[in-house]
């Protein structure tokens, strides 16, 4: 394990309790620092943790630029990337805790005035806290419906995430907002002159990133991470590229033979099998800081990221972001199109379809799919902007009716104010753009590279992340993104691939091929055959009492999941609710660990 953790106060065992915590779960050497009556601590490799001290007071610093940065502790993570996050004790202000805007989250747990525990992994804040700490199911309805906590929520009792660009002063429980230097965007006045400025930003990024290295890892997913690792070759690197193997052709990514030997790429195939991902299924909690209702895809990242430390590599390259910035996942754009049409049908005709929808012979014979369009018509019910915000809800009112045995819990806000409140901010978005916003709500990039780096200590990187082409990518029209007459489904990335074609990045059958789903794999037949009784097993780990039958229907094969799997879904993949469920008993699992 990698990463940092603080504590200030008067009792110097609490921060000996984040200490163990982290060396259980796989941390060697933890260094430790002292000033007044505020300890900080890092563990790990030196492309993950860095230590640093200046005049105003020490600190450490975790994440992807952790080793190549200046830092400070005056304005501690002022200027800095955004992929960092850490805490500094400053002399005058005491212990400082910050977290940068990228995939890496700070956690904090207050035990009073002034005293406060943190670390930059959510399993150490809670394991050091499992004789006082619980799964907090005040907002249990919404996670197992969407995936994903709202705001500073953690799944555990008094535990909360800081929000991204925060600094939070322990002593006097204050925080404020850490500076934001603007990035200079470039006006644009057509698609032609926009071509050339992509094309100057995404090799800058690269270079940026690839900084004095010259061989690279790259995971390989598609069009996307195939333009990083084509560029990489064009300047001259040495590239290896990683992909998912499954056994299964079907599953594989498609065209990568070809790729690397029109290259001359060294590839490496990392076998996924279905006791790997049982026995990650069973330990997430310890990796991860979300739930996942696709947590078989943080897997296969976290086990590539792996494979490729075994190798000798000490950073890893893929292709995060660029479906989000040019607006072109298939799926949450014909989700968008779709919650449109539906929006237009009369009230109460929605309402009449709903009905049949819940019931328990719906559930046997739709499973995922009747879910999904239940989630359609209740989309289509809420005012705007919450319509076609979120993406499709997992585990609705009725599901868990019928998952949970005993009393519901009580939930600190209802599902429509809290609808209401995280889509406020899109109000004056188009639908593309909203249904985009509500998607990286979920966070699932974010989670599965945050628990590859700390399990690893392996920076990952991303062009298409990058603040300066991210900002041009964001600021320009839809149309330049996404042709609007195209269907909802179509891949989208118009002035990507222009630039792509233009500058000859990539030969015609890698840009023209099919789109597919970063999330693909077998896992809904492991789920339904080799491993039904492990997962079953798993599940009762979960902080509440499951109805079994329920369980073992929503893993019995189904003729409509099987049509979705086959004609609607790219990603192959209508198990969410299981992987949902199985990360969520990890993380109460956790709690009760020797």
């Amino acid at each position: 394990m990698h990463g940092v953790i603080a504590y200030t106060g008067s009792n110097p065992e609490r921060f000996q309790q984040l200490r163990h915590a982290a060396e259980h779960f796989g941390a060697n050497n933890v260094e430790a620092r002292n000033a007044g009556n505020s300890w900080l601590g890092s563990f790990g490799s030196a492309n993950a943790v860095h230590t640093f001290s200046d005049k105003q007071g020490v600190g450490v610093v975790y994440g992807s630029a952790a080793a190549t940065t200046t830092f400070h502790s005056e304005n501690f993570l002022d200027e800095a990337p955004d992929d960092v996050v850490g805490c500094v004790i400053h002399h005058e202000l005491g212990l400082v805790v910050a977290a940068g805007r990228g995939n890496h989250k700070m956690f904090v747990h207050h035990l009073s005035t002034g005293e406060l525990m943190a670390s930059s992994s959510l399993s150490v804040l809670a394991y050091a806290l499992r004789s006082t700490t619980s799964i907090d199911r005040s907002y249990e309805d919404f996670t197992l419906g969407f995936g994903f906590l709202p705001g500073v929520h953690t799944v555990y009792s008094g535990i909360q995430s800081l929000p991204a660009g925060t600094r939070h002063f322990a002593s006097r429980a204050h925080s404020e907002t850490t500076a934001v230097f603007p990035v200079n965007v470039t006006s644009i006045s057509s698609f032609a002159e926009a071509i050339p400025k992509l094309h100057d930003l995404f090799v800058h990024a690269i270079q940026e990133q690839a900084e004095n290295r010259t061989k690279h890892a790259v995971l390989l997913g598609g069009f996307d991470s195939m333009l990083v690792a084509a560029t990489l070759k064009t300047l001259g690197h040495e590239v290896h590229t990683y992909t998912f193997s499954f056994g299964d052709t079907n599953f594989e990514q498609k065209n990568v033979t070809e790729f690397v030997t029109s290259l001359g790429i060294t590839h490496h195939p990392v076998t996924i099998t279905p006791q790997l991902i049982e026995q990650n299924l069973r330990e997430f909690g310890s990796h991860f800081f979300q739930v996942g209702a696709q947590s078989h895809y943080q897997i296969h990242t976290l086990i590539a990221s792996q494979h490729i430390a075994r190798d000798g590599f000490d950073a890893i390259f893929n292709g995060d972001g660029c479906d989000a910035i040019f607006l072109s996942y298939p799926t949450v754009n014909r989700r968008a199109s779709i919650s449109q049409r539906v929006a237009r049908a009369p009230r109460l005709l929605k309402k009449v379809a709903l009905a049949p929808l819940r019931t328990s012979i719906a559930e046997r014979h739709l499973g995922h799919v009747g879910r999904i369009i239940r989630s359609v018509l209740n989309n289509a019910l809420l005012p705007d902007p919450a319509r076609g915000h979120l993406p499709t809800q997992y585990l609705d009112a009725y599901a868990l009716s019928q998952l949970r045995k005993g009393v519901q819990p009580q939930q600190t806000e209802s599902m429509l104010a809290l609808r209401l409140r995280l889509a406020e901010p899109t109000a004056q978005m188009d639908g593309p753009r909203r249904a985009f916003h509500g998607n990286g709500l979920t966070a699932q990039s974010k989670v599965k590279v945050d628990g590859a780096v700390s399990a690893t200590g392996l920076p990952h990187f991303s062009p298409y992340l990058h603040p300066e082409l991210r900002a041009f990518v964001t600021s320009l029209p839809i149309e330049y993104l996404k042709n609007q007459n195209d269907s909802p489904s179509a891949n989208g990335k118009e002035l990507l691939v222009a630039m792509v074609r233009e500058y000859k990045l990539l030969p015609d059958l890698f840009i023209d091929q099919p789109k597919q789903s970063p999330v693909d794999s077998p896992v809904d037949l492991w789920y339904m055959t080799s491993l039904k009784e492990q997962i079953l097993e798993q599940l009762q780990d979960l902080p509440f009492e499951v109805n079994t039958k329920y369980l073992e229907n929503v893993l019995r094969n189904k003729r409509a999941e099987n049509w979705y799997r086959n004609k609607v879904s790219i990603g192959h993949h209508t198990m969410q609710a299981i992987g949902l469920l199985a990360s969520y008993a990890s993380f109460n699992r956790l709690l009760h660990e020797e």
